[in-house]
């Protein structure tokens, strides 16, 4: 059985229908995969891509757009600011980058990629460089005495800021986000790597400019329920990076775990698309990536498991330790 090919998204201007499964356009190392992987999801099918300043392709998706032919308008395209851009007065010179990047007019959803702000030298802000081969004086962050970056404490979330004996707050960025959406650059905005904390802080703000997303990490290691749960009652959008795991910290894939190749047999697909029909049918969008023709293919292929096969990928959560994605130690924060 076939699902839905879109689950609703609330906005000021009302509901935006938001297709199912996600292309996602990150990956590690050279960026040069990125244009022909865009190219084949949107030639397979995908009508839903998951982008970002940092991740460095903006020019790459742009021009798999055009050569897709297929009409803009049909394509729902999310962006994220990075860290560098988390003061109010960055947010926007972020967004104008990616959108003269890949050459379009608007984005139909832009995100906060994390809660929390970097500082940064202001004069060069407007035309730093992101991923790959990105330095802090690529990004124009400026570098603390422990060659991490310098947080800007006062536009970080409330509760990280607190948790290191500082003050600080995302809603007058959160603010300037909801003012985007005014300028029609942006149809929806929202957030990502957000807990259930700092969702509530920017949701305090109120106003016509809901929250209308949260990207999180959600698979069966980790389905980060609780979160979710919370989500769905405020009515923001659910979608997941890393839909097919990634690596544990024991150095095991979720892909190769014996379960899921066994439930993918039974249910002749491919593992990918057995993750990305779980993720689906419990309300969330995935957002994998591949940059194999035929796996993109299948991954956008999702269906309803039986119930005996969700529930036993259900069975595989393992906690907070099955979360595969942490940069906070890598910053000096503890972010999740």
């Amino acid at each position: 059985m076939s699902f839905s090919k879109t689950f609703p998204m609330k906005s000021s201007k009302g509901e935006i229908p938001v297709p199912v499964v996600g292309f996602g356009t990150w990956a590690s190392g050279d960026n040069n995969w990125c244009y022909e992987a865009t190219l084949a999801a949107l030639k397979a099918g995908y009508r839903h891509l998951d982008c970002a300043w940092h991740y460095g392709v903006d020019e790459q998706v742009g021009a798999a757009i055009r050569d897709s032919k297929v009409p803009r308008e049909e394509i729902f395209i999310t962006s994220k600011f990075w860290p560098n851009f988390g003061a109010p007065e960055n947010v926007e010179k972020c967004l104008d980058l990616s959108l003269k990047g890949m050459g379009l007019e608007y984005f139909d959803l832009f995100l906060a990629h994390f809660p929390f702000a970097w500082q940064v030298q202001s004069n060069r802000i407007a035309s730093a460089r992101a991923f790959p081969g990105y330095t802090n004086e690529d990004g124009a962050i400026i570098t603390a005495a422990d060659g991490k970056p310098a947080i800007d404490w006062a536009n970080t979330a409330e509760s990280i800021a607190a948790a290191n004996g500082q003050r600080g707050s995302t809603k007058p960025t959160w603010q300037v986000l909801q003012k985007l959406v005014e300028t029609r650059k942006v149809r929806a905005v929202g957030v990502s790597n957000f807990s259930i904390e700092q969702l509530k802080e920017v949701i305090s703000v109120g106003g016509d400019v809901p929250v209308s997303c949260n990207q999180v990490e959600a698979h069966p290691w980790f389905p980060n329920t609780e979160l979710l749960q919370f989500m769905r009652k405020q009515g923001i959008l659910e979608t997941v990076y890393c839909p097919l795991g990634g690596q544990g910290k024991n150095g095991t894939l979720l892909v190769e775990e014996p379960l899921v190749k066994e439930l993918a047999t039974k249910n002749e697909m491919g593992v990918g698309q057995l993750l990305q029909s779980w993720a689906v049918q419990r309300g969330t969008i995935p957002l994998g990536k591949s940059q194999n023709s035929e796996r993109i293919k299948a991954n956008l292929d999702v269906r309803k498991l039986p119930q005996e096969d969700f529930e036993a990928l259900n069975g595989m959560d393992q906690g907070k330790d099955g979360r595969v994605v942490d940069l906070g130690p890598r910053w000096g924060l503890e972010l999740y």
